[in-house]
Protein backbone atom coordinates (compact mmCIF):
# COMPACT_ATOMS: atom_id res chain seq x y z
CA UNK A 1 0.00 0.00 0.00
CA UNK A 2 1.18 3.78 -0.87
CA UNK A 3 1.62 5.81 2.20
CA UNK A 4 0.22 9.31 1.16
CA UNK A 5 3.05 11.68 2.22
CA UNK A 6 2.08 15.15 0.64
CA UNK A 7 -0.94 17.66 0.70
CA UNK A 8 -2.81 18.39 -2.92
CA UNK A 9 -5.21 20.71 -2.97
CA UNK A 10 -7.88 17.95 -3.46
CA UNK A 11 -7.02 17.04 0.36
CA UNK A 12 -8.01 20.71 1.26
CA UNK A 13 -11.30 20.77 -0.50
CA UNK A 14 -12.66 16.84 0.87
CA UNK A 15 -11.72 18.61 4.46
CA UNK A 16 -12.91 22.12 3.83
CA UNK A 17 -16.90 20.36 2.98
CA UNK A 18 -15.83 17.50 6.20
CA UNK A 19 -15.53 20.74 8.38
CA UNK A 20 -17.79 23.14 6.79
CA UNK A 21 -20.77 22.14 9.44
CA UNK A 22 -18.39 21.88 12.32
CA UNK A 23 -15.65 24.78 12.57
CA UNK A 24 -17.52 28.44 12.52
CA UNK A 25 -16.59 30.42 9.09
CA UNK A 26 -14.37 33.23 11.71
CA UNK A 27 -14.14 36.95 9.63
CA UNK A 28 -11.31 38.30 7.55
CA UNK A 29 -12.02 41.45 9.46
CA UNK A 30 -10.32 45.11 8.53
CA UNK A 31 -8.60 46.04 11.25
CA UNK A 32 -9.01 49.93 11.46
CA UNK A 33 -6.59 50.56 14.44
CA UNK A 34 -3.66 48.80 12.61
CA UNK A 35 -4.52 50.02 9.42
CA UNK A 36 -4.56 53.96 10.18
CA UNK A 37 -0.86 52.95 12.14
CA UNK A 38 0.72 51.57 9.11
CA UNK A 39 -1.46 53.58 6.53
CA UNK A 40 -2.53 50.51 4.38
CA UNK A 41 -5.57 47.94 4.63
CA UNK A 42 -4.84 45.34 7.53
CA UNK A 43 -6.58 42.46 7.77
CA UNK A 44 -7.33 39.99 10.18
CA UNK A 45 -7.92 36.53 10.27
CA UNK A 46 -10.21 35.27 13.57
CA UNK A 47 -9.55 32.35 14.45
CA UNK A 48 -9.82 33.32 17.97
CA UNK A 49 -13.35 33.66 17.59
CA UNK A 50 -13.54 29.58 16.59
CA UNK A 51 -15.28 26.93 18.93
CA UNK A 52 -11.89 26.22 20.56
CA UNK A 53 -9.92 29.98 20.72
CA UNK A 54 -7.79 28.62 17.58
CA UNK A 55 -7.22 27.21 13.90
CA UNK A 56 -6.47 23.68 15.70
CA UNK A 57 -9.68 22.39 15.91
CA UNK A 58 -9.87 22.56 12.13
CA UNK A 59 -6.90 19.93 12.34
CA UNK A 60 -7.79 17.66 14.82
CA UNK A 61 -11.54 17.52 13.99
CA UNK A 62 -10.36 16.01 10.13
CA UNK A 63 -7.87 13.85 11.33
CA UNK A 64 -9.89 12.08 13.68
CA UNK A 65 -13.49 11.70 11.33
CA UNK A 66 -11.19 10.36 8.37
CA UNK A 67 -10.51 7.41 10.67
CA UNK A 68 -12.50 4.38 10.48
CA UNK A 69 -15.72 4.16 12.81
CA UNK A 70 -13.96 0.69 14.36
CA UNK A 71 -11.22 2.82 15.23
CA UNK A 72 -12.02 5.84 16.20
CA UNK A 73 -14.39 3.47 18.69
CA UNK A 74 -11.38 2.00 19.87
CA UNK A 75 -10.45 5.66 21.24
CA UNK A 76 -7.94 8.38 20.42
CA UNK A 77 -4.87 10.10 22.08
CA UNK A 78 -3.23 13.02 21.42
CA UNK A 79 0.08 15.12 23.51
CA UNK A 80 -0.03 18.77 23.41
CA UNK A 81 0.37 21.72 25.49
CA UNK A 82 -2.66 23.74 24.53
CA UNK A 83 -4.76 24.07 21.65
CA UNK A 84 -4.38 20.77 19.64
CA UNK A 85 -5.60 19.22 22.80
CA UNK A 86 -8.23 21.56 22.79
CA UNK A 87 -9.59 20.45 19.06
CA UNK A 88 -9.11 16.64 20.07
CA UNK A 89 -11.17 17.51 23.37
CA UNK A 90 -13.70 19.21 21.71
CA UNK A 91 -13.83 16.41 18.62
CA UNK A 92 -13.73 13.73 21.03
CA UNK A 93 -17.04 15.07 23.03
CA UNK A 94 -18.51 16.26 19.57
CA UNK A 95 -18.64 12.58 18.18
CA UNK A 96 -18.50 10.38 21.51
CA UNK A 97 -14.93 9.85 21.57
CA UNK A 98 -13.52 8.71 24.73
CA UNK A 99 -10.22 10.31 24.44
CA UNK A 100 -6.69 10.44 26.79
CA UNK A 101 -4.74 13.54 26.14
CA UNK A 102 -1.50 13.85 27.71
CA UNK A 103 -0.34 17.28 28.54
CA UNK A 104 3.44 18.30 30.17
CA UNK A 105 2.99 19.25 33.73
CA UNK A 106 4.31 23.30 32.82
CA UNK A 107 1.26 23.60 31.19
CA UNK A 108 -0.42 26.71 32.69
CA UNK A 109 -3.88 25.49 34.60
CA UNK A 110 -5.81 27.46 32.18
CA UNK A 111 -5.00 25.47 29.10
CA UNK A 112 -6.04 22.56 31.08
CA UNK A 113 -9.26 23.82 32.30
CA UNK A 114 -10.07 24.75 28.66
CA UNK A 115 -9.40 20.72 27.37
CA UNK A 116 -12.02 19.58 30.19
CA UNK A 117 -14.22 22.06 29.39
CA UNK A 118 -14.25 21.50 25.45
CA UNK A 119 -13.96 16.98 26.26
CA UNK A 120 -16.50 17.04 29.45
CA UNK A 121 -16.83 13.11 30.40
CA UNK A 122 -15.47 12.22 27.20
CA UNK A 123 -11.87 12.91 28.00
CA UNK A 124 -8.87 12.09 30.42
CA UNK A 125 -6.13 14.11 30.78
CA UNK A 126 -2.59 12.94 31.97
CA UNK A 127 -0.18 15.52 32.97
CA UNK A 128 3.34 13.92 32.44
CA UNK A 129 6.62 15.03 31.32
CA UNK A 130 8.54 18.12 31.79
CA UNK A 131 9.26 18.77 28.29
CA UNK A 132 6.54 18.19 25.24
CA UNK A 133 9.25 15.07 23.84
CA UNK A 134 8.77 13.59 27.11
CA UNK A 135 5.33 14.04 27.25
CA UNK A 136 5.26 13.03 23.59
CA UNK A 137 6.81 9.50 24.18
CA UNK A 138 4.47 8.53 27.33
CA UNK A 139 1.83 9.09 24.87
CA UNK A 140 2.97 7.21 22.17
CA UNK A 141 3.94 4.52 24.74
CA UNK A 142 0.36 4.25 26.04
CA UNK A 143 -1.56 4.50 22.65
CA UNK A 144 0.40 1.50 21.44
CA UNK A 145 -0.32 -0.55 24.59
CA UNK A 146 -3.78 0.08 24.62
CA UNK A 147 -4.38 -0.32 20.71
CA UNK A 148 -5.83 3.45 20.70
CA UNK A 149 -5.17 6.06 17.70
CA UNK A 150 -2.60 8.97 18.31
CA UNK A 151 -3.67 12.10 16.86
CA UNK A 152 -0.33 13.56 15.59
CA UNK A 153 -0.75 17.39 15.74
CA UNK A 154 1.78 18.11 13.11
CA UNK A 155 2.99 14.97 11.23
CA UNK A 156 -0.21 13.22 9.89
CA UNK A 157 -1.83 14.83 6.49
CA UNK A 158 -5.41 14.99 7.64
CA UNK A 159 -4.41 17.22 10.45
CA UNK A 160 -2.15 19.42 8.25
CA UNK A 161 -5.48 19.34 5.34
CA UNK A 162 -7.46 20.00 8.05
CA UNK A 163 -5.53 23.23 8.76
CA UNK A 164 -5.02 23.86 5.18
CA UNK A 165 -8.67 24.87 5.17
CA UNK A 166 -7.91 28.06 6.63
CA UNK A 167 -5.96 29.28 3.94
CA UNK A 168 -8.67 28.42 1.66
CA UNK A 169 -11.17 30.11 3.62
CA UNK A 170 -9.17 33.48 3.57
CA UNK A 171 -9.03 32.63 -0.05
CA UNK A 172 -12.86 32.65 -0.72
CA UNK A 173 -13.48 35.46 1.87
CA UNK A 174 -11.52 37.64 0.23
CA UNK A 175 -12.63 37.13 -3.51
CA UNK A 176 -16.02 37.99 -1.87
CA UNK A 177 -14.67 40.91 -0.59
CA UNK A 178 -12.14 42.14 -3.43
CA UNK A 179 -9.27 42.29 -1.60
CA UNK A 180 -5.85 41.78 -2.89
CA UNK A 181 -3.06 41.27 -0.53
CA UNK A 182 0.21 42.86 -0.72
CA UNK A 183 1.97 40.87 2.08
CA UNK A 184 0.82 38.23 4.23
CA UNK A 185 2.21 37.96 7.79
CA UNK A 186 1.83 35.30 10.63
CA UNK A 187 2.50 34.24 14.00
CA UNK A 188 3.94 31.21 13.90
CA UNK A 189 4.99 27.90 11.21
CA UNK A 190 1.62 26.50 11.16
CA UNK A 191 0.51 29.43 9.74
CA UNK A 192 2.95 29.83 7.61
CA UNK A 193 2.23 26.55 6.41
CA UNK A 194 -1.67 27.60 5.41
CA UNK A 195 -0.08 30.11 3.43
CA UNK A 196 2.05 27.69 1.56
CA UNK A 197 -1.23 26.10 1.06
CA UNK A 198 -2.39 29.34 -1.01
CA UNK A 199 -0.09 28.36 -3.65
CA UNK A 200 -1.84 24.49 -4.15
CA UNK A 201 -5.54 26.14 -3.85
Amino acid sequence: MTVKTTVSSKDIDEAFLQLKDIVKETPLQKDHYLSHKYECDVYLKREDLQWVRSFKLRGAYNAIITLKEEERQNGITCASAGNHAQGVAFTASKLNLNAVIFMPVTTPLQKINQVKFFGGTNVEVVLTGDTFDDCLKEALTYTQEHQMNFIDPFNNIYTIAGQGTLAKEILNQSKEDNVKFDYLFCSNWWWRFNFRCWHIL
